[in-house]
């Protein structure tokens, strides 16, 4: 009260706060009272306690009740899965059971306070079906030995009890017959008198239903007097069971013949079961059944039957199994009802806890489980997640929670389970409070507009204070935007402007007490750039010209200086500022490139922006360029390749290749002169190209330049001069025609390749002809050695025949490609042969008529134009 009136007599305006702060500390009041009258809750009732198994098709009632202030509320989970949301209702009913429901099922009783998990009870629900065999079986077994019938399969719940018959009626109590815990029906010393049919009746005693198995008929065969030795057809199994069991059994049915003299003698860790210490009882009078009675720990161990004859003449057999007893987790020291933490501090919360096997160990607040002390992590949505690790689990299984806080309060749950059950504890614990106490108080700011502000208010108390500010005694409803209140409470307001200045009240409050103060903020026009400079990008030799216009209020005076790469400038007749700030700089060169700082300062603040300058240039030449022919299917591929130079501050677009013929012998001509651009596109990114368009057996160099914004800088050095080598020519002679000279002469001519098809120096020519037609027949080659020939008579020809004639050059590397064909005939010859069957008659006394027959067309060597005749007069 003390603050208030404070509060009051600082300002009639604040009687709004003092109305505020009033409420808060009633409200802080009733909240402090109901809190004390508030209880856990606690179970009167668990679903534990009633019956667990219920008939299909019924309903069962799940009750859970439990007392706490307030009145808990209940949540039903079935095999950890919610059924639900909480309510206040006390049963959980399951209409018209099914298979399905069965279950594990516990409660969650949940108030203000806290929640916590109930028992569970395992839901059985009875049901029988029928069994799967319903055909008859047949087995068979040999004499003096054992017949075991499997227990044929059918689906109850609980497991049915069984009673064995005959096709007569049950069996009588008899050494011959044994029964085990799977419900084998076992037939010992089997003859022939037991040759029948033999059936199985399962009784489901919560239903009150039974089923007949189809009949088993057994066949014995072999001689029925015939001595056996003892042999274990059913060995007593490993079992686990658990503390305070009622009834544990063990199976040893042994057979023999004569089954009589048999006896079955036990042994626990080799000793006389009647010597052993433990409570048993032996089932039958032929100790075929040992049965452990209200199981401890004294029953653990290695239990051995022997099976012999009375009157010896066979060996001994055994058979072991081993029994451990499990126990429920027992908790060795309860946890208080209510453990109270102090505020900050730590706490432990033992969960000692002992049983067989070593249980398992879950902490739950509020019936959620605590995720970063479990083998998994915040899996589940409901989980418990501290992310700060001030949760853990320590050796002997206690939970250890560091710097309490407010929010730790409620119910924490230690949950143990092993294989013979789940146990549990739980404690509320509660987080002692204490009154606010500022450590840190807001003092007065000035600051200048645009920059932030923050005014502290900082307190401790137990829980940590809530924090409410006031602007000029009128609360401050948004805190959000420009306006924040941080997590220690202070007041954060970004960018000031003027209309932040005035008087700024904070008030920190907990459940136990209040605490306030206040401060004056001043908020001052600062002087500011507001043209920076920006970045820019200037060409070699123009003028760069960089801003830095100043805002500011008019009774400060500011100064402003530039810095060049953090060195002050100095004016002079390339560089000077401007009455506005401007920074000029003309005929840029290189070394002007760089960062560019405007700084402004004066007593209404200070202010600096940066920028860089760029001087974009030509590139420069490309360095290493160097021309290699690549071995492959063409002698004609070269590789150049180069190091890119500096890119003139401007990206390379694009890279140039162009090339040159030199002479392979002699001097090489001016660099400059007789360079021919080569058409590929040769991208920015790219440090090689493939030239493929070049002659052989010519020298070649090559050079590259640049390509930037700007344009194309200067070439680099020309490589080493390239010699290509010679290839065949890749073209014929030029010009090739030819006319017969006679009947078997052919006069040639032609002109050499043209000289992109020489590949090298032509040596001579190959001139090939054939009959034409005769395209099948071989070419008759005339080599022609004297590379300056220009012509050739071709000789010893057909007389008046078609030849196809083609020409070639040749070089060192061989002969290059023919020509088309070219058709000559050759001219006419003398007819070869006369007229044949020349015969004459007379005509008159002054003239004969005279017939014949033309001569052989191939011996004509021409076209037959006419006939010539000779006479001669015959004395």
């Amino acid at each position: 009260m003390e603050e208030l009136e404070r509060l009051l007599k600082m300002n009639p305006n604040n009687i709004f706060i003092v109305f505020v702060l009033y409420a808060i500390i009633v409200d802080i009041s009733l909240s402090a009272d109901s809190s004390g009258q508030m209880q856990p809750p606690r179970f009167s009732m668990q679903p534990s306690s009633s019956n667990s198994i219920v008939r299909e098709g019924t309903t069962k009632i799940l009750q859970c009740s439990a007392l706490g202030i307030p009145q808990p509320m209940y949540r039903w989970l079935k095999n950890g899965v919610p059924l639900g949301d909480y309510s206040s209702e006390l049963f959980y009913k399951i209409h018209n059971t099914k298979k399905q429901d069965a279950g594990a099922y516990q409660c969650i009783a949940k108030n203000d306070v806290g929640a916590i998990f109930s028992e569970k009870n395992n839901i059985v629900v009875a049901y029988m079906g029928i069994f799967d065999k319903i055909v008859e079986d047949t087995i068979t077994a040999e004499s003096g030995h054992a017949a075991v019938l499997e227990f044929p399969h059918i689906e109850s719940e609980p497991p049915p009890s069984v009673i064995w018959q005959d096709e007569n009626g049950a069996l009588r109590y008899d050494q011959k017959y044994a029964v085990t815990d799977e419900h084998q029906l076992v037939i010992l010393s089997a003859s022939h008198d037991d040759e029948r049919a033999y059936r199985v009746r399962a009784i489901n005693t919560q239903l009150g239903k039974e089923e007949n198995s189809p009949y088993i008929r057994l066949g014995v065969y072999g001689d029925d007097t015939k001595e056996v030795p003892p042999e274990i057809i059913i060995k007593p199994r490993d079992r686990k069971i658990i503390k305070g069991q009622d009834y544990t059994n063990l199976f040893c049915i042994a057979n023999a013949r004569p089954l009589h003299e048999l006896e079955t003698l036990w042994f626990k860790d080799g000793i006389m079961i009647d010597l052993a210490g433990i409570t048993f009882d032996l089932n039958d009078q032929w100790n075929r059944t040992l049965s452990l009675i209200s199981a401890n720990l004294t029953h653990t161990g290695k239990y051995t039957c022997q099976a012999r004859l009375r009157t010896g003449g066979f060996a001994t057999v055994t058979a072991s199994a081993m029994v451990t007893v499990y126990e429920k987790p027992v908790f060795l020291s309860n946890l208080k009802a209510e453990t109270f933490g102090e505020f900050g501090s730590n706490t432990v919360l033992e969960c000692n806890v002992q049983g067989i096997p070593l249980p398992s160990i879950t902490w739950y607040k509020d019936a959620r489980k605590i995720a970063s002390v479990g083998a998994e992590a915040a899996n589940n949505d409901n989980d418990v997640y501290d992310g700060e690790g001030r949760y853990r689990v320590e050796v002997d299984r206690s939970l250890v929670i560091n710097n309490l806080r407010m929010e730790d309060m409620g119910i924490y749950q230690c949950i143990a389970n092993n294989d013979a059950g789940e146990s549990s504890i739980y404690t509320w614990l509660k987080i002692k409070t204490s009154p606010p106490v500022m450590t840190t108080a807001p003092a007065n700011l000035t600051v200048l507009d645009g920059k932030d502000a923050a005014i502290a208010c900082r307190a401790v108390g137990a829980p940590t204070p809530n924090v409410t500010w006031y602007f000029n005694d009128s609360l401050i409803i948004n805190l959000s935007g420009r306006l924040q209140a941080l997590d220690e409470g202070d007041l954060l307001i970004t960018s000031t402007t003027i209309a932040d200045t005035g008087k700024y009240t904070c008030v920190r409050a907990n459940d136990a007490g209040i605490v306030s103060g206040e401060a004056y903020l001043t908020v001052l026009v600062r002087t500011q750039i507001i043209a920076p400079p920006v970045d820019t990008r200037v060409l070699l030799g123009h003028t760069a010209t960089l801003q830095c216009k100043v805002s500011n209020d008019p009774n400060v005076n500011y100064n402003i200086d530039w810095f060049h790469n953090k060195q002050p400038m100095v004016a002079g007749s390339r560089v000077w500022v401007t009455d506005e700030g401007a920074l000029t700089v003309q005929a840029v060169r290189a070394s002007d490139a760089g960062e560019y700082t405007c700084v402004v300062t004066s007593p209404g603040g200070n202010h600096t922006r940066h920028a860089l300058l760029s001087v974009i240039e030509l590139p420069f030449a490309p360095t290493n360029v160097r021309a290699v022919r690549l071995d492959g299917a063409t002698s004609r591929a070269v590789n150049v390749s180069w190091t890119s130079g500096f890119d003139g501050n401007s990206p390379i677009q694009k890279y140039i290749i162009q090339r040159r013929v030199v002479p392979e012998f002699g001097p090489t001509p001016d660099p400059l002169l007789n360079w021919v651009t080569e058409p590929v596109n040769v991208s920015a990114n790219q440090r090689w190209v493939l030239l493929t368009s070049l002659k052989a057996a010519t020298s070649y160099q090559f050079r590259v330049s640049a390509v930037n914004t700007v344009g194309e800088g200067p070439p680099s050095d020309p490589t080493d001069v390239l010699t290509l080598p010679q290839e065949a020519p890749s073209g014929p002679p030029v010009g090739f025609m030819g006319s017969a000279r006679s009947s078997s002469e052919i006069i040639t001519q032609w002109q050499p390749p043209l000289e992109e098809h020489r590949n090298g120096h032509i040596l001579g020519y190959v001139i090939r002809y054939r009959l034409r037609g005769y395209d099948n027949s071989p070419w008759t080659h005339q080599n022609i050695t004297n590379e300056a020939q220009r012509n050739y008579l071709i000789q010893d020809l057909i007389t008046w025949k078609d030849y196809n004639v083609q020409i070639a050059a040749y070089n060192d590397k061989g002969v290059g490609v023919f020509s088309d064909s070219y058709t000559i005939k050759t001219k006419e010859g003398v007819p070869e042969a006369a007229p044949d069957n020349v015969r004459c008659e007379p005509y008159n006394s002054t003239s004969i008529t005279v017939w014949w027959t033309p001569p052989n067309p191939q011996k004509i060597n021409g076209i037959n134009q006419v006939y010539e005749m000779k006479s001669h007069v015959i004395i």
